[in-house]
């Protein structure tokens, strides 16, 4: 059962990776579209629109990641409800080894 964690794991990590990557470039892209309709060259001066010029998604960007987001969330849950913590035992009252539990001990039996 490790295995299967382990590996839901490193597949949701790969998908988030890929989601912050989209999510970076998108923002890149809408960042350079921004400069470029703030500062726009007429008759040889530089007009500064402002703050209050918005970028906006398209759309199919904004199904699209969407669409990334839900199944994130829905990784993200099943993951959750899946998850099963490790159960600590009990240490050794006698030894001191963080790795010498009571179930091992043969003094505890």
């Amino acid at each position: 059962m490790a295995t299967d964690t382990s590996a839901e794991t490193r597949k949701l990590e790969g998908k988030l990776d890929a989601l912050v990557n989209l999510v970076t470039q998108i923002a890149a892209n809408q960042k350079t579209a921004s400069v470029a309709r703030q500062f726009n060259a007429r008759n040889d001066a530089i007009v500064i629109r402002g703050v209050q010029d918005v970028a906006t998604f398209t759309s199919a960007e904004t199904r699209k990641l969407e669409g990334k987001l839900d199944a994130l969330v829905n990784l993200v849950t099943h993951l959750a409800a899946n998850h099963k913590p490790a159960s600590v035992g009990r240490f050794c009252d006698i030894r001191s080894s963080n790795d010498h539990h009571t179930s091992v001990c043969p003094s505890s039996g």
